[in-house]
């Protein structure tokens, strides 16, 4: 443990989530970290939201409530909240995590200390996704596994002769002067994918990055229900093929075709060898989505219907894509971005360093 713990400040961006901010902030009134602040930033939200901060900031003099009301120009609501929280502060260590987020006491204790030891500055926690019945467990489950199988591994993401990085927005903890090496949080001004982007913009300037298994002490309801994922996916779902819809179909073909090629191997009945290599690869896929659930602390059964799960998170995606060219935009926190402004915003997860220095 450090000798004497640095400062930490939990910065959490919050709009219209009255329905759920009251029972995460409660469970963060029992944090025991010593040397802490929360800064609740209310972003133009039309409900309670900011009543209920209001209320938990008055039990606790560690938590701050700024209610903004004003969004410039290029900015996203999220992003131009957190920076918000940023400039408010002065810690050496800022945790972005979202409204709904419960995280357990003593958590921050582990963290920072693991951070401190390996020298990291930023870190990353994989959250535990609640249950939600069988068929958003199946997404889930498939969601988990496909993470997992990305190339922002353990030792990608920690290498530094790769860019690659990971974040959530769940638990995206970083060092304050890691972010100082970098243009800032005006670097992400329009960067929908904002808490991967954080990640990779820290990397993009010399930062050491990590992530771990947080199941244990980080959880949320990621979405209600089925439907609303699939709803969800409107606001940042084509911005993992960077806008393109011909990206994004590629994207999906590949994603569901990997998934049923295997069952499609299982019918060439003159072909046993083939037959073997379709089984082998379908009992590998729903031992790997299996062991995702199981490290994740979710159910595992919904995993044997991966391949399905694969065509609704494709067909989420594809939905995204087409909805937004057809709407010429993105709409986000009640505000809507033209599509010709976010293509031409550089993503530092696309082109990296050169990005935001342009």
């Amino acid at each position: 443990m450090p000798e004497t713990w640095p400062k930490l400040a939990v910065i959490v961006p919050a709009c219209n989530e009255g329905d759920s901010i009251e029972a995460a902030m409660r469970t963060r009134l029992k944090e025991t970290y010593p040397n802490i602040q929360f800064v609740i930033v209310d972003d133009r939200s039309t409900d309670d939201t900011g009543v209920i901060a209001d209320q938990v900031a008055a039990d606790d003099p560690r938590f701050v409530v700024v209610h903004n009301d004003v969004l410039p120009e290029g900015w996203l609501g999220k992003v131009h909240a957190l920076h918000r929280g940023v400039e408010m502060t002065d810690s050496d260590w800022v945790l972005f995590t979202d409204a709904d987020v419960h995280i357990e006491p003593g958590v921050l204790e582990k963290v920072i200390a693991w951070c401190e030891y390996r020298k990291l500055d930023q870190l990353t926690l994989l959250p535990r996704l609640e249950a939600g019945g069988f068929w958003l467990d199946a997404l889930h489950a498939f969601f988990l596994r496909f993470a997992a199988g990305m190339p922002a591994a353990l030792y990608a993401v920690e290498s530094p002769k790769t860019r690659m990085a990971a974040g959530a927005g769940a638990f995206n903890l970083f060092r304050r002067s890691a972010l100082a090496r970098t243009p800032g949080m005006e670097g992400l001004r329009l960067e929908i994918v904002d808490d991967g982007g954080l990640a990779f913009l820290i990397k993009a300037y010399g930062g050491k990055c990590s992530l771990i298994n947080g199941s244990d002490g980080v959880h949320l309801r990621w979405y209600p229900s089925v439907g609303a994922m699939k709803r969800g996916f409107e606001k940042n779902g084509f911005a993992v093929a960077n806008f393109s819809l011909p990206a994004m179909l590629v994207m999906c073909f590949l994603m569901v075709a990997f998934e049923w090629l295997p069952f499609a191997a299982l019918l060439q009945v003159s072909r046993p060898g083939l037959q073997l290599l379709g089984g082998l690869a379908i009992i590998n896929a729903v031992i790997a989505t299996g062991a995702s659930s199981y490290g994740g602390r979710c159910p595992v059964m919904p995993a044997i219907v991966y391949p399905i799960a694969a065509t609704m998170m494709a067909y989420f995606l594809f939905r995204s894509g087409v909805l937004a060219v057809w709407r010429k935009g993105i709409s986000w926190r009640g505000t809507f971005y033209p599509l010709k402004e976010l293509r031409g915003f550089g993503r530092v997860i696309i082109k990296g360093r050169k990005a935001v220095e342009k």
